[in-house]
């Protein structure tokens, strides 16, 4: 069973839970927008199901409540920011918005960020760009947690990956997704369910193919495309944690260790201006025909439509914000102990469904 919730309650609850914490009020409002958006979108493994796990590392010390974020102007498109182990949210949203603001003056603005914190889906940060008629392109390394071909223990992180490009459409281009096969939070969602993965996505301790959860996640996840997907993670391993100055592969702490080490891993950020290349009017346009041209592609024998990235998650956030968020029994029996510890109501809860 599921339960269909607010999502304005879930935000006020997820909101109210961080600043009990000990988040200023600015930080803790976006720390829980992060989360919703995220199952407004339909990926709710970086949604509120987290929530007891960043409260966790708040209490334990991993993560910092009171950061004093301190800025380095590096040149005249570049700059690098330390997050002092703030709320992975708080550190990555001043990232992409100082971006933007260097890219108003000069086309391009980059941001590396060290002394960083899991900062959910990174859809959302990309997208910060769009809002101003821009391009954002982002990325963080992780923990390690992924197999390099040919080896079975972690080396490196799932170190996820996101662009946005801003289109004349409802939604922009949006394109998100881990190095790995299979995110570790899809992993962990899939445990808590007792659900299988699917096949060649992990494998376990002994690096044998597994589709286990719970082996997975003593064992190590795959690259996504094999040998291109694990390329693809090294390149986010330089650009988010050697560039930035952060900690790199071993190094990177671990979200949901009791160890009270910070994750200190790193955070990057490229914002571009279509103005200083082909103008903001002809960039539109292209991107319009780009993608009509998409959606006019012949379509194989019993596919409804052809869509392109970021599509479906906008089709979601409308249904989602009409009829309500799921939330699952185990979610919600989290949200129920959080309730009862900090002494907050529940989120509205809209219907209950048996779907």
């Amino acid at each position: 069973m599921q339960r269909l919730v607010a999502p304005a309650s879930l935000h006020a609850f997820a909101r109210a839970c961080f600043a009990a914490a000990g988040v200023a009020k600015r930080d803790a409002d976006w720390s829980a927008t992060a989360l919703v958006e995220s199952d407004l979108r339909g990926i709710s493994s970086h949604g509120v199901m987290r929530l007891p796990w960043y409260l966790h590392g708040l209490k334990s010390g991993k993560i910092n409540a009171k950061p004093h974020l301190m800025w380095t102007r590096t040149g005249p498109v570049t700059a690098v920011l330390d997050g002092d182990h703030a709320l992975g949210f708080v550190s990555a949203k001043e990232a992409a918005a100082y971006a933007v603001e260097l890219a108003r003056e000069t086309g391009l603005g980059a941001v590396a960020v060290r002394r960083a914190n899991h900062c959910g889906a990174l859809f959302l940060y990309a997208e910060w760009a769009t809002l101003y008629g821009m391009m954002g392109v982002c990325c963080a390394n992780t923990h390690p947690a992924l197999a390099p071909p040919g080896g079975r223990k972690p080396v490196i992180g799932t170190n996820p990956i996101a662009f946005a490009a801003p289109t004349p459409l409802d939604y922009p281009l949006s394109i998100d997704l881990s190095t790995s096969a299979i995110s570790r939070g899809a992993v962990i969602e899939r445990a808590r369910r007792g659900e299988p993965l699917p096949e060649g996505v992990a494998v376990d301790e002994d690096g044998a193919p597994t589709s286990d959860p719970q082996r997975a996640l003593t064992g190590a996840l795959l690259p996504i495309g094999g040998a291109k997907g694990y390329a693809l993670a090294l390149m986010v391993e330089v650009l988010a944690g050697v560039l930035a100055g952060a900690q790199v592969a071993k190094d990177v702490g671990f979200m949901f260790a009791d160890d009270g080490k910070p994750r200190g891993n790193g955070f990057f950020y490229l914002a571009l201006h279509p103005d200083f290349f082909v103008g903001q009017e002809e960039f539109l346009q292209r991107i319009a025909s780009l993608v009509g041209e998409i959606h006019d592609a012949p379509l194989a024998k019993g596919a409804p439509s052809v869509s392109v990235p970021g599509e479906r998650r906008h089709r979601e956030r409308v249904a989602r914000s009409r009829r309500g968020i799921p939330i699952s029994d185990e979610v919600w029996a989290d949200l129920v102990e959080l309730s009862d510890g900090y002494g907050i109501p529940l989120p509205d809860v809209w219907e209950c469904d048996e779907a």
